[in-house]
């Protein structure tokens, strides 16, 4: 059976929507049941989505994501360093008796 809609056509069946999304049936249907993309459900059996809802989907999509990888801290950025616990020891008197000899 042939799922891909003819060129000219602005509707699709969940098939064919599922195919354009690159998705399984099972997803695109419950896209639709959960009303993140409009659809027409005729009957039981038969449900139609327009191509240009589809296409308003991604884009709404696409840039949500782009925001968020936008938002988030740049993954090259520096470690922040610990701020040392203890002081550092006195070797003055080190020093003066001439160190290891």
């Amino acid at each position: 059976m042939n799922t891909q809609p003819a060129a000219n056509d602005p509707t699709m069946d969940l098939q064919q929507a599922a195919d354009f999304l690159h998705l399984g049936l099972k997803s695109m249907k419950e896209l639709v049941d959960s009303g993140a993309v409009p659809a027409l459900s005729l009957n039981q059996k038969h449900t139609i989505l327009l191509r240009d809802d589809l296409i308003a989907y991604v884009r709404e999509q696409g840039r949500a994501q782009a925001a968020r990888r936008r938002s988030r801290k740049p993954i090259d950025a520096p470690p922040t360093r610990a701020k040392r616990s203890t002081s550092k020891p006195n070797l003055d008197a080190y020093e003066r008796t001439g160190g290891d000899r």
